[in-house]
């Protein structure tokens, strides 16, 4: 099992633009995606004065920030079902220096980050059914 997350930096003002279309990509059943969960930063809890819940720095006012949470049956699952999505990079090299470029969809401030994370391992009871099917 493995935990993918992705940091979605979505530009202000599309945030609903970004969660309507979030909802509506689908994954088969038989991918090997155990869950996903898409987050935001509570400003509830992060607006507080004394920084007790607000200590990770993922957030920056240019923009929203979103954190999609998916466990996976392993690297390869993901890929093969998600893969797909993930824009290329063309770069070019021209004197000694390098351009990279990459297309990003309409609600993106910047190209949205990911990580792969080993589960070492875990505790608590079952996840609640989820919202979105």
């Amino acid at each position: 099992m493995v935990v993918i997350l992705v940091h979605w930096l979505i530009r202000t003002g599309y945030e609903a633009k970004f969660a309507e279309r979030w909802r509506n990509m689908t994954v088969d059943e038989h991918a090997g995606l155990y869950r996903e969960i898409l987050t935001r930063l509570d400003k509830t809890a992060t607006d507080q004065a004394d920084g007790k819940f607000h200590t990770f720095s993922v957030g920056d006012p240019f923009y929203s920030t979103y954190i999609n949470i998916g466990i996976w049956n392993d690297l390869e699952s993901f890929d093969s079902a998600i893969g797909k999505y993930i824009p290329d990079v063309k770069i070019e090299e021209k004197s000694g220096r390098r351009t990279q470029t990459v297309e990003l969809e309409e609600f993106e401030f910047k190209l949205r980050e990911r990580v792969v994370l080993e589960v070492v391992g875990s505790r608590g009871g079952e996840l609640p059914p989820a919202t979105v099917t």
